[in-house]
């Protein structure tokens, strides 16, 4: 079962379409980007495209030997193949000449185990499920800002309801560390939180974490409160794995995260 909660809404965001209506915007970008080109240019680029397209069309007439696996590109030039490690000795291909794609998402577990340990804070100090609320609501807001924050500089001050949340939650800094942030707190200046490492760790991690926040204000708010002793939103979850992969074809091997 897949990690995403909200799949069936990601997939209601995407756009059907058809192979022709993208090629033909395709071709109108590459128009665009041409317009500025010398005629030489101009031919030396259209004689290209004519090769490749000549390519494509005698590969579609190949006859394809079915006792071979092909996993990967069966149309284009040889030499394209090659490009993508997509054949294999003597030019033949197998499901061993596809490039392994390693699947990890250790990030998830780290941000549920955090949160799990602030539920697990409150349930043992008997905290009243309105100061919860409130305490989830100032952090999904802080969440939020850091989210729309600058890529490259992401960093937010910290109002006085933000500080409080690093007073009372020990855990709260283990939740910031599992998205690649950190709470600067006794340093020069404002207290802020700002990035702690790779800034792409930070962009895949923060929507995850504000999926996972709103969840449990959902739940409060619907008289869904947590027990002692409760994981969010399960422990012991799968959270990596590999698959063997082409351009053309579905993957072998397809790797889920199960909750």
């Amino acid at each position: 079962m897949c990690h995403a909660a909200l799949h069936l809404q990601v997939l209601s965001r995407r756009t059907i379409t058809s192979e022709d209506t993208v090629s033909a915007i395709l071709m109108n970008i590459t128009r665009k980007c041409r317009s500025g080109l010398s005629s030489n240019e101009h031919l030396a680029l259209e004689k290209r495209d004519r090769k490749e397209s000549e390519e494509l069309s005698k590969a579609t007439y190949l006859e394809v030997n079915n006792s071979i696996s092909l996993p990967g590109r069966q149309s284009g030039s040889v030499e394209w193949r090659a490009a993508r490690s997509e054949l294999g000795q003597a030019d033949s291909l197998s499901c061993s000449s596809c490039p392994i794609r390693r699947c990890v998402d250790a990030h998830v577990s780290k941000i549920h185990d955090a949160l799990s340990a602030i539920l697990s804070h409150f349930c043992d100090n008997n905290i009243p499920n309105e100061r919860i609320i409130e305490v989830f609501v100032t952090l999904r807001s802080l969440m939020q800002n850091l989210k729309d924050a600058n890529f490259k500089s992401r960093r937010v001050t910290l109002d006085q309801k933000s500080q409080q949340i690093f007073e009372i939650l020990p855990s709260a800094e283990r939740l910031l560390s599992a998205i690649s942030l950190k709470a600067e707190l006794h340093t020069v200046g404002d207290p802020s939180v700002a990035t702690d490492g790779n800034l792409i760790h930070t962009s895949l991690a923060l929507p995850v974490a504000l999926d996972a926040v709103d969840e449990i204000l959902s739940n409060y708010k619907s008289n869904i409160f947590y027990t002692k002793g409760h994981q969010f939103p399960r422990g012991n979850r799968l959270c990596s794995g590999s698959v063997l992969a082409s351009s053309e074809q579905l993957p072998i091997g397809i790797v889920c995260v199960a909750n």
